[in-house]
Order: structure tokens, then sequence, then C-alpha cells
């Protein structure tokens, strides 16, 4: 299975008895919107967890921009798959200011760099110093999202980002994400349980039943 930016290939995960991930196959070309679309308990969240690297795949191969980073002996850590992922409840840091979020792990001349650049990008210029709790909901979504970007990644991962926010706040905000990542030609994965998300934002589907991908 040949792809430009992700290749699964016969990919299988369980946590007990339970195989949350079975025998997926996902192909994903450079520049694409695909999102993963399924009920609850699907395997969509823990085949974007396998991608990014958090979790390790018991069978299958995972590739990311033609170089293998998981299956047959080979391993690649999370920081070394240049991969951006924004959680579902977002895991910024309550202690750090904005800025600091954004920046962490990166290096100190990186920091200086990038910070402010990617601020701009998510259109919080100015709001460097404050800190997660002094900002609203759609705030933290595009902090969590600078975070994601700071470092470069050609590849983003989005774990149903909207789900903490006001229903009639979360088809303005995805349709801004979206502009975003569009506007810098990144790959993204989108994990989600909404059709009417995945057809309005997605250029493709990949639908997620009993842990495999069937569509």
């Amino acid at each position: 299975m040949a792809c430009g930016m992700i290749c699964c290939h016969g990919v299988s995960k369980s946590f007990g008895s339970v195989r949350a991930v079975n025998d997926a196959r996902l192909c994903v070309e450079r520049g694409e919107f695909v999102a993963l679309l399924g009920p609850s308990g699907c395997g969509k969240t823990t085949l974007l967890r396998l991608i990014a690297g958090f979790e390790e795949p018991e069978a299958g191969t995972i590739e990311i921009a033609g170089r293998p980073v998981a299956g047959r002996g080979v391993w690649a850590t999370p920081e070394r798959r240049r991969v951006g992922m924004v959680f579902q409840d977002y895991a910024l840091f309550p202690h750090l200011t904005v800025a600091e979020n954004v920046g962490f792990g990166l290096a100190r001349r990186e920091r200086r760099n990038r910070v402010p650049i990617v601020l701009a990008l998510v259109d919080l210029c100015g709001l460097g110093g404050r800190y997660p709790h002094e900002l609203s909901g759609g705030q933290q979504q595009r902090v969590a999202l600078a975070r994601a970007l700071a470092p470069g990644p050609e590849l983003v991962l989005l774990d149903e980002p909207w789900s903490n926010i006001d229903p009639y706040l979360r088809s303005s905000m995805r349709d801004e994400l979206a502009r975003i990542l569009r506007g810098i030609h990144v790959t993204v994965v989108l994990v989600t349980h909404d059709r009417e998300e995945a057809f309005s934002l997605a250029d493709r589907i990949a639908l997620m039943r009993d842990g495999a991908v069937v569509q």
C-alpha cells in the first residue's frame, strides 16, 4: 500500500480482551483532510493515537511521509513523527501562560521565533501572557492548535476538538479551524462521530466500525 502521508496496513491493537483496532487499513495523501467517522467505541481514537505514537500496535505497520514509524521491529516516539495533535480536552497546562503552552517542548531559539508566528496564525496576538482559565473555550482550542502547529508538523491529528464547545458556537469555530489548517496546507485527520461535521469539513471520509476501516 503506497501513500503520500499516512499508511496504516493491517494495524491491530487490543486492551485486555477488547480488540479496539482490528486489521485497520488507512491511506491518507499529502494535503488531504480526512475524517475518521464512527460511533463511540469503534476504535477511531485508538487508531489516531496509534498514528501519533501514543500507543504501539501489536500487529501491522504504520508509515508517515514514507517513513516506517511502527511495526516489524520499528518504533518512532511521538516527537520523532513530526505530528501535531489537538486533544479532546485540549490538554493545556493550567500553570503555564498561553505563550509557554504553545512553546512547550521547543528549544529556546525556536520558542522565540515560532510562538509569535503561530499565535498570529490563530488570531491570539496579545494573549500570550494569559493563563488558560482566563480564556474562553474557543480561545483555549486555538491555543491547543497553536501548540500543535508550533513545531511545524506535516500532519495534524484532531480528536473530536469541538466536543466541549457550546453547540451554538461549534459550526463557526470548526469552519475557522478548518480554514486555518487548509491555509497552511498540512495533512489533517479528524476523529468525529458527527456525520454533518465529517461531510462539511473533510475531503474524504473513512468510516470505522468494530475497529476496522470499512469504507
